[in-house]
């Protein structure tokens, strides 16, 4: 049963090709705020800038990882983009992007299972330094149902034997809902 809270952004789980794709994008500016493995990212509309989307946002995709080299030219590969690296060059940005691939992520609390086709929002929490991994979660509170389109979309809850709709902080598969590069559509 999901009755701790262990949130971990968004985790790639499954795609219909049965291989996990992560785009390369070259940010020609790099952001100061910190992008955690499991964010979800958006193109900023006026820098280019890839930065971590809040709620109601169209993203372009979830961050799994980065490679830059440091102030001193070292190679360095990184879960986390730590933000604030002044003299960092040849950034690379990997990003899943396909609309097909499927995520899991912790829900905020209880969800039933009514709530499947639902859209709902992230809630951007700051991750680990440690890890790089997100604590990013999902908004089960305010679950968009036929009237808006949210972040991502609920497909069902994640496999597993503790874990099942109704549980306290349940874990779900969803899919990107809100997307720079293609057209919204509202849930079911």
């Amino acid at each position: 049963m999901s009755a701790a809270v262990a949130r971990f952004g968004a985790k790639a789980v499954f795609h219909p090709s049965g291989t996990i794709r992560t785009e390369t994008v070259y940010p020609t500016v790099s952001t100061n705020a910190a992008i955690y493995k499991g964010d979800l990212v958006k193109y900023d509309g006026t820098t280019g800038v890839v930065i971590v989307s809040a709620a109601g946002d169209a993203s372009i995709g979830i961050f799994d990882g980065c490679r830059y080299n440091d102030s001193t030219g070292k190679p360095t590969y990184s879960p986390f983009w730590p933000g604030s690296t002044s003299g960092a060059t040849n950034i690379e940005f990997y990003l899943i992007t396909d609309i097909l691939t499927v995520f899991e992520i912790q829900a905020v609390g209880s969800v039933a299972a009514t709530a499947i086709n639902d859209s709902a929002d992230i809630v951007y929490a700051a991750g680990s330094t440690v890890t790089g991994i997100s604590a990013s979660y999902l908004d089960t509170a305010n679950l968009k149902g036929a009237a808006a389109v949210g972040n991502f979309r609920i497909m069902g809850a994640a496999l597993g034997t503790d874990n099942a709709f109704g549980d306290a902080f349940t874990i779900l598969r969803v899919t990107l809902g809100k997307n720079q590069r293609f057209t919204q559509v509202n849930s079911i």
